[in-house]
């Protein structure tokens, strides 16, 4: 028992420093000094990382292991973050770089050491590491603009003490460097390519890459100057953003429930992309009033579709390999189509200077994404 719990927070400390470089960036883009298109570039890097990460991540386990590599990779994000925010310009893109392919790695590695180690207890498990994560991107966004007018509007300071949760999961995941356990074999070797050509397959990807993954980045990365436009300060914008990711939890806990009481999961997938699109209308036509309405129906789409991509890419890979496989793939090509999202929201607003087209272009990608989602989402294998 003292064994689990160590190791239960450790994960759960690794897991709160996994959002928080991303979700501090947005509340201050406008402060940076990037110009429009620098700045959809930045907000376009973490996906796009995300994807280069899937396929680094085994390399690194087979390599170290995966205790060793989550250490590294922990305190490299923790690092670079601190580096950032001391970074004038456009250095700002390289240790933002560095920063997301060790979190892209950690998306990889510690949910496989979530399953290694917690086989008999994985859904609360796996609840805990997601909400962590939600936990962490909440207060990064929520609170990045308040550490910067309680420190004198000192950019470093905001953006920099979210160095020192990485310095935390450190110290708590250093005990489990004493676990030596070898990584499994790699058996895909002899088949490498033979899953990119499986239609399923295809399917699960745009689902991962749509609803699973744009319907994040895209508006968490424009959102606090969506609101900023309509009037809002930008310690209030901070504020909608967290209100957002925090709803992210509700999305993570219902879509699965949903999902495991239908015959399939088409129902739990229509919901999701139905929730997105009503947030995303809301966003454009209601009134400013009822802001904290749409960001949390937006927030619960982004959970539900983040959480029923992780389990369309499990429940449609017939065995083990197969999962490691389309894994692999779906999180390769779902986070390339993701870091569209940020990049085309911003130049569609520097084209036609609101945010009503960005928004609108999220809206046509959830419709799009739909029949992808019905198709992942039948009782069927790969």
């Amino acid at each position: 028992m003292p064994g689990f719990f160590f190791s239960a927070i450790a994960i759960v400390a690794v897991a709160i420093t996994m959002r928080m470089p991303v979700t501090s960036i947005p509340p201050v883009l406008n402060l940076l000094g990037l110009g429009k298109t620098g700045e959809a570039l930045l907000v376009s890097i973490p996906p796009l990382c995300f994807s280069v990460g899937a396929l680094i991540a085994p390399t690194l386990r087979r390599r170290f292991g995966e205790e060793r590599a989550i250490f590294a990779l922990v305190a490299l994000t923790g690092t670079t973050v601190a580096l950032r925010a001391v970074s004038p310009g456009w250095a700002l893109f390289l240790w933002t770089v560095v920063a997301c392919l060790g979190i892209a790695a950690l998306n990889v590695l510690v949910p496989s050491t979530v399953k290694e180690r917690f086989s008999h207890r994985l859904a609360p498990m796996m609840a805990a590491y997601t909400g962590s994560i939600t936990l962490g991107s909440g207060l990064g966004a929520g609170l990045t603009v308040p550490v910067l007018n309680g420190s004198g509007g000192s950019l470093a300071v905001a953006l920099g003490i979210w160095m020192v949760p990485s310095v935390i999961a450190v110290a708590l995941w250093l005990p489990q460097l004493r676990i030596a356990r070898r990584a499994a074999p790699d058996h895909s070797h002899g088949r490498p390519r033979t899953i990119w050509r499986n239609a399923l397959a295809w399917h699960v990807l745009i689902f991962v890459g749509l609803p699973g993954s744009l319907i994040f980045y895209g508006p968490v990365s424009w959102m606090p100057q969506i609101y900023e436009a309509r009037g809002f300060d930008a310690t209030h914008a901070g504020y909608l953003l967290m209100i957002m990711s925090i709803a992210n939890f509700f999305g993570n806990l219902g879509a699965p429930i949903l999902a495991a009481r239908a015959a399939d999961q088409r129902p739990a997938v229509s919901l999701a992309v139905v929730l997105a699109i009503i947030g995303l209308l809301g966003i454009i036509f209601a009134p400013t009033g009822t802001a904290v309405i749409w960001m949390l129906v937006l927030g619960a789409a982004q959970g539900a579709g983040l959480s029923l991509s992780l389990l369309l890419i499990n429940l449609r890979a017939g065995d083990a390999e197969t999962a490691a496989r389309l894994s692999s793939m779906a999180q390769c090509g779902g986070y390339l189509i993701g870091a569209v999202g940020p990049f085309v929201m911003g130049l569609l607003h520097v084209a036609t200077g609101g945010w009503v087209m960005p928004l609108v272009f999220v809206i046509l990608a959830m419709l799009a994404s739909w029949p992808s989602g019905l198709i992942a989402g039948r009782k069927v294998t790969i």
